[in-house]
């Protein structure tokens, strides 16, 4: 009684071919995971920024209309005009559920760059005495260097610092606003918040800050219930806003960039392999047809087959987790956090895509499989 066809046995007695194949599938699988990992990294890098930050802290620039002024009672600085309408402002906002302070000051803003693309957040210039209460309002601590107390002192978040290059006593975005802004300590806490003093009226804007809660947080809402009309002409970043801003450009754009790479990866992918299996199969027609002869069926031999591709593929899909493992912890160390960066390392979306794009490739190779399978002879005809 004949014995089943073993699925390794040529893959042991042919280590090098079968070897070559598997490296080629697992490099395969990891770039495409890796590929995507350096993509998310920007995503997971800015959610604290759009998605955190405005949980506690919301910046609103309001037309004089909107603040209920008629008549032109500005100043040439448009931080200074309109003072009752605006102090009236103040006193609403403070007075507004969940809202712990509220106040009308200049605003900085910093730039923070991830692996692909860059943003910008504000924070507030105010004077010292209001420093404590705003970092205790977003849980953050001094781990390093001083309390602002002069003019134009910066406290830094230490991601915000890595990413830009400088510590403290640097001076701040100096290519952008000069020998101005100085670095006096570090803070650490989940939002990556800065905030410092004014120096004279060095800033790139005035706004109202408003330190809320997350429950409070749309503040479209909140204005509505003060009995301000807002308008398109209003400028804020919120949580709502800065939601659909990270959605439409940052996560829709790396979701259109991942699919593409996966495509194209997999349309040079499936060619390759197409090639290296048909060539593969061509070297085992003999060998085929030496087991239709003694007996076995092609249904067997199909399944055979199969089994080989299926530990083929199975390894080099293990091998491929395991180099973007080693990978993911390699740029970790060397690239995302010393630049200030932040990463995630399980993404079963991009697991599940790239095991349909292999799934895809082995529903095109049975094309050539049922050819060879369909064209196994016996040995006595092979000389046909």
């Amino acid at each position: 009684m004949k014995s089943g066809l073993s699925a390794s046995k040529y893959i042991f007695n042919n280590k090098r071919t079968c070897f070559v194949l598997i490296i080629a599938l697992g490099l395969t699988f990891s770039a495409m995971y890796l590929v995507h990992y350096l993509l998310m990294v920007t995503e997971e890098s800015f959610k604290p920024i759009y998605l955190e930050q405005p949980k506690k802290v919301i910046y609103a620039d309001l037309t004089p209309e909107t603040l209920g002024v008629r008549e032109g009672n500005g100043t040439d600085d448009p931080g200074l005009s309109h003072p009752e309408a605006r102090d009236e402002a103040v006193r609403k906002l403070k007075s507004a559920e969940g809202v712990r302070d509220a106040y009308y000051t200049q605003v900085l803003n910093a730039g923070y760059n991830a692996v692909f693309g860059m943003t910008g957040f504000q924070f507030p210039l105010v004077e010292p005495e209001k420093i404590p209460e705003f970092l205790d309002h977003i849980g953050a601590r001094l781990v390093e260097g001083e309390m602002p107390s002069g003019d134009g002192e910066i406290l830094c978040d230490s991601v915000i610092l890595r990413n830009q290059g400088i510590s403290v006593g640097d001076w701040f975005m100096v290519n952008s606003y000069g020998k101005v802004f100085k670095v006096v300590g570090v803070i650490e806490s989940d939002y990556m918040f800065c905030i410092g003093t004014p120096n004279g009226f060095n800033n790139t804007g005035w706004y109202f800050t408003i330190l809320t809660d997350e429950s409070h947080a749309d503040f479209k809402k909140m204005a509505e219930s003060l009995g301000y009309q807002i308008t398109d002409l209003d400028r804020f970043d919120d949580l709502e806003t800065n939601r659909a801003v990270l959605k439409t450009d940052v996560q829709d754009m790396v979701d259109s960039v991942s699919r593409v790479i996966l495509i194209v990866v997999m349309v040079f992918l499936a060619i390759s392999v197409l090639v290296a299996y048909i060539s593969f199969m061509r070297n085992r027609v003999n060998e085929y047809c030496l087991y239709a002869s003694i007996g076995f069926s092609r249904r067997e031999i199909y399944g055979m087959m199969m089994r080989e591709m299926g530990i083929l593929f199975g390894t080099g899909i293990l091998l491929g987790g395991i180099c973007s493992i080693a990978g993911m912890a390699l740029l970790d160390a060397l690239l995302i956090h010393p630049q200030g960066l932040i990463s995630g390392w399980w993404y079963p979306g991009q697991v599940g895509a790239s095991l349909v794009a292999f799934a895809v490739i082995i529903g095109l190779l049975q094309i050539p499989i049922l050819i060879t399978v369909h064209s196994i002879r016996t040995v006595d005809l092979m000389e046909d």
